[in-house]
């Protein structure tokens, strides 16, 4: 008995060792906070809070129509009445406050049930705020537009380019600049229709005009009329 346990004792340490040498290789604490950190961010962009889970059973349970025109996006989308504004009734808003890219994903099959003629996307400026690298983005923008091609092929999508902002530390317009970059690229690797919002809402130094906000990063009604004449024509057409 006692030689069983002096044996499992040795095969305990053996695999601590193993275990240790193998952490060690990979690069040490520093591999250890970078899995903590992947699994802890993970587990935050899942949980999208309550406000998220209410608009979405609400989007669940309305009822689908032909020929939906369909806003999506966060907070910047869900302020505007679409339909009022360009007098519409087919128009949708489906935008979320705080949403991110993934949250619309994990939403999508419901966007897409009424086979939409046309949708309207704004989405990223969130993921940012979350502190996500760049490519983090892109690559999920990507995954979101390759998604809702191969679910509702016979939509219009329009790739709308992130806004400005203005003293926003974690949303930096550099980095808004390469992500909207990057969206044109997507547009052109899939012929989508790229909308430059950005350069109508900068200033000469490439922040938010505040003539179209009160916060830097949400616009107002001057805002969201100059978006509607940007994007009428595709609207109508």
């Amino acid at each position: 008995m006692n030689e069983l346990f002096k044996i499992s004792i040795i095969i305990n340490i053996l695999f601590i060792l193993f275990g240790g040498y193998i952490i060690h290789k990979k690069g040490g604490i520093d591999y250890l906070k970078t899995k903590f950190n992947t699994l802890t961010k993970t587990t935050v962009e899942k949980d999208y809070g309550d406000f998220y889970q209410i608009k979405r059973s609400i989007f669940k349970i309305l009822p689908n129509e032909t020929n939906e025109i369909i806003f999506l996006g966060n907070s910047i989308t869900t302020f505007c009445a679409w339909n009022e504004l360009f007098g519409k009734a087919n128009i949708k808003n489906r935008g979320i406050s705080g949403d991110m890219i993934n949250g619309v994903i994990d939403r999508l099959n419901e966007i897409v049930e009424s086979k939409p003629v046309k949708i309207f996307l704004m989405i990223g400026i969130n993921d940012l705020g979350k502190k996500r690298s760049v490519n983090q983005i892109l690559a999920d923008y990507e995954k979101l537009v390759s998604l809702i091609i191969n679910k509702s092929p016979k939509t219009k999508l329009y790739l709308q380019s992130i806004l400005p902002t203005k003293n926003r530390k974690t949303m930096k317009n550099n980095d808004i600049i390469e992500i909207n970059k990057g969206i044109i690229k997507i547009a052109n690797k899939y012929s989508l229709t790229y909308i430059n919002l950005f350069d109508l809402f900068k200033t000469n130094e490439n922040e938010l005009n505040m003539k179209y906000s009160l916060d830097g990063l949400h616009i107002n009604g001057q805002g969201y009329v100059l978006w509607k004449n940007a994007i009428i024509d595709n609207i109508e057409n």
